[in-house]
């Protein structure tokens, strides 16, 4: 095994790996490359950089400062008003919003439809809405959302995107295709994103395997892609704060043809930054070119690229319930690392044969690998303040190909309108993990007073659960989208068949298991004229888990199902959205002790969750934006053969809520301005099995101001600053707790400021 810093687990692997790795950065360099190249060719066909801006239509916020009076050539010197008309298309259910209200989503669906015909509910982070709010992760980013719990694993939210929704760590989606996740036994490879590469990040709440597969019973976050844009649009910016912190991205896009047969757009990102934990940094780099073809108006060819290196990414270790330090580091800055890339290329084809039929066909290869190196925390030594630690070191690789197949036919039948979709999907995942520690002494950490850079015993034991494991699932799917009146239903049905092996690097003992799963999914809406539609459901979702009872069966897959009523709103003649739900949702088969074989388990296990969530966006004039949402989540292990029997899973506040606001001021001299700010509450939830304490409660700040600088200075078009701040009032709050020694500090007081430049 290789130990050194840069190299893998083994020969096999360094030049397996590396191989890959060479070829994918090829890929995306040259695409990059062709991409800048083909650009250069439209830059003297451009227009003007006013007339780019109007096309583009940036954010809701410029277009209210356009629509207003221009900015004076001079202090007191006025000129008349001009009304800009913007030239952005009509929403989509994968493109730019202008504001916070989304009204249509592919998340429910697979197909551009309106949110409100979807009975389930969906809600929809706009890049207007991240923009404003300063999200650096997409963690940070649903911090608004209702029914998630984004934030568990604390602070580190830019690289352990770990989460929640109605209590159930969900699954990720990156433009309707799976990503390899802490769900689905990819140990501690957390495939994450920078969040400047989305136009928006949504969430389907509760089970989605008739469209999806193997997923979460408690939803589906979906990450949309910046896509090209039809006008040139180009952004480049600088950005610092708390932390030593230093950013710098650009966004740039456009038609490489003067036809606009092909489009092209270049995002990247990259910061390096200190955190609120001693001796920890994290740096990031991230590129993502789009190519995309359009031979007719009937035919769409895109192709995707990213790279994203974390070479610091941040902290992997907890500390006790009873740590009194936020910033205070448990682990050994002199040993410790954590390291990541993640590199991938894929295609999204698209034909229309004619009003009725069209195919769709989405493919993805995605490679991640990661290194954490740490000291983690055992706990107090009994009666000292010492922290007992151990070494540990953790080598993974994804390899993951995914495709999604898709025939879709609109038709009528009389009076009734039918959106069918058949699908067929398939994934191929490989996994290598190979974990050690180290079973010398390690030396202990005294919380008064501590000591760095002791030497580290190196981790040298291998844990058995060091393994390889091909993960392949091939799924066929059916659903129907019916429109009667004023009525809208949706029927869908799926099988799947998932085969997963596994060999032990430990023993070197292969295990092979074989799930089939049928899932469904019904529901049905009504739309009142005044905009008000209740609506009922019914859904199913299944995940495969590894392991074997004591006669040697293996697992049955995790299964729920979910009952959720509601009624969303969206008024006529009024730019807004909310959504109230109840749902009622089980998950079955949950492993638990095996009361007659001692160091087993039986499949006897149930966790019910239930609650309701509301859910509001609203533009109440073009200045003027609202957001607020609560959440009530009662989480119970209802069936069990241990004792946490009618005990709460951990790290689930019981309530939340939050509420945002901001306000553009469109005249006078302070035009331009947006100033907002919000409130988050979040519950304290149980810190270990037992119940046996809780966290404390949390009510955090958050402030918004940003100016638009050439509204006041016509020298200064195109220009924009802005100032953020998370957790204003510096509030002290355990994020959540796996047990008494197992804690997450919340993320303190975090100051961003910045300007960027558009044309």
């Amino acid at each position: 095994m290789n130990r050194g810093w840069g190299g893998g687990v083994s020969n096999d692997m360094n030049g397996a790996a590396g191989a890959r790795r060479w070829k994918l950065r090829t890929i995306t360099a040259v695409v990059a490359f062709a991409i800048a190249k083909l650009a250069s060719a439209q830059t003297a066909e451009a227009p003007s950089a006013a007339s780019a801006a109007a096309a583009q239509a940036g954010t809701q916020h410029a277009q209210a400062a356009q629509a207003t009076q221009a900015a004076p050539t001079a202090p007191g010197q006025q000129l008349p008003a001009v009304v800009v008309q913007g030239t952005r298309s009509a929403e989509t259910g994968t493109g730019p919003v202008v504001g916070y209200v989304a009204k249509r989503s592919e998340a429910g669906t697979k197909s551009d439809t309106p949110i409100i015909k979807v009975p389930q509910a969906i809600s929809v982070v706009t890049r207007d809405q991240m923009d404003v709010q300063g999200a650096q992760s997409v963690a940070q980013a649903l911090r608004y959302t209702s029914g998630m719990n984004p934030e568990q694993r604390g602070t580190n939210t830019d690289s352990l995107e770990y989460l929640y929704a109605r209590g159930f760590l969900v699954d990720e989606f990156w433009n309707g295709l799976r990503t390899p996740g802490p769900n689905g036994g990819f140990g501690y490879n957390v495939t994450s994103f920078d969040p400047y590469m989305f136009e928006r990040i949504e969430l389907l709440h509760g089970p989605a395997s008739v469209l999806y597969g193997q997923t979460s019973p408690g939803g589906t976050v979906n990450l949309v892609s910046k896509m090209p844009t039809d006008t040139p649009f180009h952004e480049i910016g600088l950005q610092t704060g708390s932390y030593g912190r230093i950013q710098g991205f650009f966004d740039t896009s456009g038609p490489v043809d003067k036809n606009g047969t092909v489009l092209y757009r270049v995002t990247a990102d990259g910061f390096n930054t200190g955190t609120q934990t001693d001796f920890v940094n994290e740096q990031r780099f991230s590129i993502a070119p789009t190519l995309q073809f359009r031979p007719s108006r009937d035919t769409t060819f895109t192709v995707f690229a990213n790279y994203q290196s974390d070479p610091e990414a941040g902290i992997y270790n907890s500390v006790p319930y009873t740590w009194q330090s936020r910033s205070e580091n448990p682990g050994e800055p002199t040993f410790d690392s954590f390291r990541k890339t993640q590199e991938s290329i894929g295609y999204q084809f698209d034909h229309r044969f004619n009003d009725v039929w069209s195919v769709k066909q989405s493919y993805r290869f995605l490679h991640n690998s990661q290194t954490i190196q740490y000291v983690g925390n055992d706990g107090f030594t009994t009666g000292t303040n010492t922290l007992a630690r151990t070494a540990y070191l953790n080598q993974g690789m994804v390899n993951s190909h995914t495709v999604d197949n898709q025939l879709n036919a609109k038709f009528s039948t009389g009076p009734v309108k039918h959106n069918v979709t058949f699908g067929l999907d398939y994934q191929n995942i490989q996994f290598d993990h190979y974990f050690y520690g180290n079973l010398t002494s390690t030396p202990g950490l005294a919380e008064s007073n501590p000591i760095y850079g002791q030497t580290i015993p190196y981790p040298n034991f291998m844990f058995a659960t060091s393994t390889a494991t091909s993960v392949k699932q091939l799924g066929a799917y059916a659903q129907d989208q019916i429109d009667i009146g004023k009525w809208s239903f949706l029927l869908g049905l799926r099988e799947d068949w998932a085969n997963e092996d596994q060999t032990s690097y430990k023993t070197g003992a292969t295990t092979t298991q074989f799930n089939r799963a049928f899932t469904w999914r019904a529901g049905g809406t009504y739309q009142f004229d005044s905009g008000v539609a209740p609506y009922f459901s019914y859904s199913r979702s299944f995940q495969p888990q590894v392991g074997t009872t004591y006669s040697g069966q293996a697992f049955d897959p995790l299964t729920a199902e979910q009952y959720e009523v509601g009624v969303k709103l969206q008024p006529k003649g009024y730019n807004s959205f909310v959504t109230v739900s109840a749902f009622h949702l089980t998950e079955n088969n949950v492993a638990t002790t095996d009361p007659l074989h001692n160091g087993f388990s039986v499949l006897t296990g149930q966790v019910r969750s239930q609650g309701f969530e509301v859910e509001g966006h609203a533009s109440l004039s073009n200045n003027l934006q609202l957001i607020a949402s609560y959440t009530y989540t009662n989480l119970l292990n209802t069936k069990s053969n241990s004792s946490i029997l009618d005990k709460s899973p951990v790290g689930i506040p019981r309530n939340t809520a939050s509420l945002w606001a901001d306000y553009t001021v469109s005249a006078g001299p302070l035009a331009g301005l947006l100033f907002g700010g919000g409130v988050r509450y979040i519950g304290g939830s149980y810190g270990d099995t037992a119940n046996s304490f809780m966290t404390a409660s949390a009510t955090l700040v958050d402030l918004s101001l940003r100016y638009d600088l050439g509204r006041r200075f016509s020298s200064l078009q195109g220009w924009s600053a802005w100032l953020n701040a998370s957790n204003l009032l510096d509030r002290k709050y355990f994020a959540s707790c796996t047990g008494a020694n197992y804690c997450y500090w919340g993320e303190g007081r975090l100051v961003t400021a910045g300007a960027k430049y558009q044309w």
